[in-house]
């Protein structure tokens, strides 16, 4: 059989489309994959990451209020204020010894006076040596950078408790609170300062806590380095990183973790598995449409086919000569109601263009407008993207038509269309005369700002076009007045009807007409 015979056979035609529609199936799903659902879940696996940097932070701000609870249990206390006033010398033994810092989890306490210098040092070293001084001598020199740090804090902060994160000179977490008296309603005495490392034990214990793998690093101060950051390391693992605030500027504190992955991994080979059994339904199904094409559609079609060819031996209406020239059955159909599908069809493109535009402008008429404007409208809810009506108005129509006629005010709407058509041009924009002087815009993906803009750039293009009006009260050319709506999606369900959208946009050109004429108004479009 000549290959040109077996391809003419409806049924081997639909076998090749039909295996086509597979395989533009399958690539389809391979796409949707690729770059819808991947997408999907490496942005889940990234809220994952955020979550779990929040609940890190969270731990942090946890610590923070311990150390803060620490800090005001030393500074309202009596023994602290006389202390601190240079009174009870036997504070120092009572308290202040290095088993109260090692239980503390504290490197430093300092305790200032009123006058921001410090009264009393007590901590280790960089050694772990324990030291107490009276101020900053000789022996306390290794706090002398932590003292300042801490000096620096007390003039810049408000009274009251204060915690941070100090990066510079040591890693820690410092508390500061200004030292009362408990039960008396007097000035504080000075300031007591605690600082705890952030020690590799620390960070352990935190880890612990929270199930993260956490840990802390400072660097010179750097802006670019400011965003969140998520890097994945293997199929398995991935570290996600974030700054935060700590004191002094020149040094950032940044903050990562280690996250496991298999909430991703989970969710891919959910999809993998979904996919295959899709493609074996989807191979399956077109098997039996194959099946049941033969059965129901092909076989019935191809003895239908003989006998119009019959009918058309004995008819001596002509055909047109590039369907004679088809071979298969759908061509012997369309021999047959070819003409009549022909003109049924320009009938219902001359209805469609009747029923959707403006006879004198040829622009969209209110049907088509409001149409389109409940599909954007829904659209917009969904997607969250904003949406802009204009209803513009041609100022002193009226007068214009009683001064020059009436075929003359035509040709004037017909003018101001055209040039409407011309400022409203991008995808997805509707221009619309609504009314008899009266047009609309539809403007997708627009919001207050862009609406506003084009709208005035309109009115600026109209007026420019320099149509002789010489009754207009506003100027002596034709000028047109525009209200804007702008709907912006909120979260949840919100929604406007299209009529609303609307009554919003003709309240905001009364507000134009009132304000003037020869303006634009704009109002947001309220749910």
């Amino acid at each position: 059989m000549p290959m040109i015979s077996v391809l003419s056979s409806l049924r081997i035609r639909f076998m090749l489309a039909l295996g086509g529609v597979l395989c533009l199936a399958l690539l389809a799903l391979a796409l949707i994959a690729r770059y819808q659902v991947t997408p999907i879940l490496l942005a889940d696996e990234s809220q994952f990451a955020t979550a779990e940097l929040d609940r890190a932070e969270r731990a942090f701000a946890s610590e923070s209020s311990h150390m803060q609870r620490l800090v005001e249990d030393w500074s309202y206390w009596d023994d602290t204020y006389e202390f601190v006033q240079g009174e009870r010398p036997e504070y120092i033994d009572s308290n202040l010894y290095d088993t109260t810092l090692e239980t503390l989890d504290l490197q430093l306490m300092a305790f200032f006076n009123i006058r921001l210098q410090p009264h009393r040092i007590v901590g280790f070293d960089r050694d772990g040596a324990y030291h107490s001084c009276a101020g900053v001598s000789e022996e306390c020199t290794w706090a002398s950078e932590m003292i300042e740090q801490i000096t620096a804090q007390i003039e810049a902060l408000e009274e009251g408790t204060h915690t941070w994160l100090m990066t510079y000179p040591r890693l820690a977490m410092v508390g500061l609170s200004p030292v009362y008296k408990s039960n008396e309603d007097s000035p504080a005495a000075g300031w007591l300062a605690m600082v705890r490392p952030l020690s590799a034990n620390w960070i352990d214990g935190l880890r612990e806590t929270t199930g993260i793998d956490l840990s802390l690093t400072t660097h010179e101060a750097d802006i670019s380095l400011l965003e969140e950051t998520l890097e994945r390391l293997s199929p398995s693992e991935m570290r996600a990183g974030r700054f935060l605030d700590a004191v002094p500027p020149s040094h950032m504190l940044r903050l990562e973790a280690v996250l496991p992955r298999q909430r991703y991994q989970a969710n891919l080979e959910t999809f993998k598995f979904a996919l295959y059994w899709t493609g074996i339904v989807l191979v399956i199904t077109l098997v039996v449409v194959l099946f049941l094409l033969e059965r129901m559609v092909l076989g019935p079609l191809r003895r239908f086919a003989a006998f119009t060819q019959k009918l058309q031996s004995q008819d001596s209406t002509t055909t047109p000569s590039d369907l004679l020239a088809r071979q298969d059955e759908i061509g012997t159909l369309a021999r047959e109601f070819h003409q009549l599908r022909d003109h049924q069809q320009r009938q219902q493109k001359l209805l469609l263009d009747l029923s959707q535009h403006d006879h004198l402008t040829g622009l969209a008429n209110r049907r088509l407008y409001d149409e389109r404007l409940a599909q954007t409208l829904q659209g917009a809810r969904f997607k969250g993207a904003c949406v802009s009506v204009l209803m513009v108005d041609v100022d002193h129509f009226k007068a214009y038509n009683d001064h020059y006629g009436h075929p003359a005010g035509d040709e004037c709407l017909i003018v101001l269309a055209r040039c409407m058509e011309q400022c409203f041009d991008q995808a997805g924009q509707l221009v619309a005369r609504t009314g008899g002087e009266e047009f609309s815009a539809l403007l997708p993906k627009s919001d207050m700002f862009e609406a506003t803009q084009q709208a005035e750039a309109l009115r600026a293009a109209i007026e420019a076009l320099g149509l002789p009006h010489v009754m207009s009260q506003v100027q002596p050319v034709v000028t047109v007045s525009v209200g804007v709506a702008t709907f912006r999606p909120g979260r949840g369900h919100t929604e406007i009807a299209p009529s609303q959208m609307m009554r919003q946009a003709d309240e905001a050109l009364y507000a134009a007409k009132q304000a003037g004429r020869n303006r634009v108004y704009h109002q947001h479009a309220e749910a």
